[in-house]
């Protein structure tokens, strides 16, 4: 990159660091640092989800994917979309109602502060291992733009989206995230704008040329649909339970609707954020195949895409060897934008579970205390992350699915649970439900692991993970419940 383009991305992570700064003055307490006070608008929260949702997988992982195949990661939105709207229409009114600082008091409230522990766990263990995918992935990226290796690639963005989460806690994190959504939807239109230009030719005979090849096909209900992440019946189903699960029993997205200033407005937020959804990965898609034709008439300069380690690169490399200066700035603060708009909140959610459901005092932590847990999980979350650059090194999983089906070791479990506190009543006892979680988890983790366990897919992530709820929530069932205090 030229001058002008470090200059372009340094001032963006100055601009960030700012802001986590700025943001936390006047917070003097460890609740003000996790909960903002419970005063944060419903538009920042929505670009906050959005932004926590649009991590470097969708950068980086759903342009890669169209430019393999086509549009069909569109049906997943859909399948959120309606998972949203339970949880905008039930979970939300019910966490409010209670006034919990994190999900996991509901498990307390209904079943027992075992199952509220083992939830928080649970979760921890989930939202760091999802979040480590999603930093290895943005450290593809920017290995290719530093010259640096992965590795540390993933040290250093572990340490930046540390530290301002650490200074500015949860406010910090919606905040830097209206800046971190803006930029990086910027800088895929940008990107997708100049390749186009460079193309050269009327879009209508663009789109017809990839109509005539399949790239712009979004439903499929073709394929098994069990084996296939593509299928109509997978995705819709794989959309609606990851929705359930992060938006309903994610600490990283229910802190979002536990702090804003009304229920009304966070019943609000969640919907919308689905909503928005839409236009927002149609862009990235367009990314993909904007690539896929940009190969067919122009070609790529000083980059190859003969293995499937180049094709994963696919986005990064046009970046940088195909935008122009000051573009290739813009473009790639965007992509660093989503790679850490989404580790901030992990971090700050994960330091609310630790304080409040798995290691709650009766004193509570100090603000400095808060700011040391948040440093403690920085270091995890990068460990998780160089754990993936291993795992995952020579092989043809589309990163976007990597991603998914990393989220989809520990939710099952989780999601199990919150199903048997909310709708069973009268079944689900304070030892049943941890060892169902524990059984979810178990499941989850060997269907992850199933083509290195078996070499074969039995499952595809969708299905894996609808058998880990079903198992966690089974297994739960098998006590009656007990009255709580």
């Amino acid at each position: 990159m030229q001058a002008i383009d470090w200059a372009v991305l340094l001032s963006y992570v100055a601009l960030v660091l700012g802001i986590g700064w700025y943001v936390s003055r006047g917070t003097h307490s460890a609740e003000g640092h996790l909960r903002a006070n419970r005063d944060l608008p419903a538009w920042a929260v929505v670009f906050s989800i959005l932004a926590a949702e649009v991590s470097a997988a969708t950068y980086i992982g759903v342009p890669e994917g169209s430019f393999r195949g086509n549009w069909t990661y569109l049906q997943y939105a859909i399948g959120a979309l309606l998972g949203k709207w339970v949880v905008s229409t039930w979970f939300v009114r019910l966490y409010w109602r209670l006034n919990l600082p994190t999900a996991y008091g509901l498990l307390a409230q209904r079943i027992g502060a075992r199952s509220q522990r083992s939830s928080a766990w649970v979760f921890l263990c989930g939202r760091l291992v999802a979040s480590g995918v999603r930093l290895y992935i943005a450290a593809i990226a920017f290995a290719v733009v530093t010259g640096l290796d992965v590795w540390q690639c993933i040290l250093l963005m572990a340490g930046i989206s540390t530290c301002y989460t650490l200074v500015g806690g949860l406010r910090a994190v919606v905040w830097t995230d209206v800046a971190q959504g803006t930029v990086f939807f910027i800088g895929a239109l940008a990107a997708l704008f100049v390749g186009l230009h460079a193309i050269g030719l009327p879009l209508d005979q663009l789109a017809s040329e990839a109509l005539a090849a399949g790239k712009l096909h979004f439903l499929s209900p073709q394929g098994n649909p069990l084996t296939s992440t593509q299928s109509l019946w997978s995705a819709l189903l794989g959309g609606f339970l990851l929705s359930l699960a992060v938006q309903g029993t994610d600490q990283e997205a229910v802190q979002h609707m536990l702090n804003t200033r009304s229920e009304r407005s966070a019943g609000r937020t969640v919907l919308t954020s689905g909503l928005v959804t839409f236009p927002i990965v149609a862009t990235f898609l367009s990314v993909g195949t904007m690539l896929w034709l940009f190969q067919r008439h122009v070609g790529s300069h000083g980059y190859a895409l003969g293995t499937d380690e180049e094709i994963k690169s696919v986005f990064p490399n046009f970046i940088l060897h195909e935008l122009p200066t000051g573009v290739r700035g813009l473009v790639f603060a965007g992509l660093f934008a989503a790679a850490i708009s989404s580790l901030g909140a992990t971090l700050n959610a994960a330091a609310a579970a630790w304080m409040h459901d798995i290691a709650p005092r009766s004193r509570g932590l100090s603000l400095a205390g808060v700011r040391a847990l948040t440093g403690v999980f920085g270091i995890l979350l990068a460990g998780v992350g160089l754990f993936f650059d291993w795992y995952a090194h020579d092989s043809n999983v589309e990163l976007v699915q990597l991603a998914l089906n990393a989220m989809t070791i520990l939710f099952g479990g989780i999601l199990g649970a919150f199903l048997v506190a909310l709708f069973a009543s009268g079944r689900g006892s304070d030892v049943s439900v941890p060892l169902g979680m524990l059984a979810g988890v178990a499941c989850g983790s060997v269907l992850f692991f199933q083509d290195k366990l078996f070499q074969h897919t039995y499952l595809s992530w969708p299905w894996s993970m609808c058998l880990s709820t079903l198992v966690a929530a089974g297994v739960g069932l098998l006590a009656p419940r007990r009255a709580t205090l």
